[in-house]
């Protein structure tokens, strides 16, 4: 730590370390608001060599496996096909489920159930620091019931945006996941 002198008061020569029982001139101004007479002169260490090097040493083993993989499986001349194992979902019936989790968001919303309201938005909206019982409810109460009306679903594989109007309301673009088989809220 090093004394830091305010701007507004004589300058203190280098390295001078105030006593215990020093106080500062009376008649010198005082610092200007939030000034540090005290401040950090510690060098922040660096870290970046250490990191560069791990990193390399990662992509050094990457490639020696595979390497490794390709010198071992070049002897084997067996090819094995596997069908495919996704589940195939009809246009209509993902509509039918986005409108249903629609559903579902206006009960929980009108409902105040957090609990209820949980299961039915993804993971991003979750890991927000925000997403919390206290939040929701304070949410629900500044803005009311909802009136929720599915206009349009645009679905594009695992990802959906659906026309949603709330009472009288323009209509909101709405974004929806699947994940794990399900779809899930998730627009903010």
């Amino acid at each position: 730590m090093r004394f830091n002198s305010p701007p507004n008061w004589p300058p203190a020569p280098p390295g001078w370390t105030p006593p215990p029982d020093w106080r500062p001139d009376p008649s010198w101004p005082p610092p200007p608001p939030g000034w540090q007479l005290w401040v950090d002169d510690t060098p922040p260490s660096n870290k970046k060599g250490l990191i560069i090097g791990g990193i390399a040493a990662a992509l050094v083993v990457i490639i020696g496996v595979v390497l490794a993989i390709a010198i071992f499986s070049m002897d084997s001349p067996e090819v094995t096909v596997s069908k495919p194992t996704t589940t195939t979902h009809s246009k209509a019936d993902d509509e039918d489920e986005i409108k249903d989790v629609v559903k579902d968001y206006e009960s929980a919303w009108n409902d105040e159930d957090f609990d209820g309201f949980e299961p039915i938005v993804c993971e991003k909206i979750k890991d927000d620091e925000e997403f919390n019982e206290t939040d929701f409810l304070k949410a629900r109460q500044r803005n009311g019931e909802y009136d929720l009306v599915v206009k349009d679903v645009d679905v594009n594989d695992d990802k959906a945006t659906a026309s949603v109007e709330n009472g009288n309301n323009s209509p909101d673009d709405v974004d929806f996941v699947r994940e794990d088989g399900k779809w899930k809220w998730c627009d903010v």
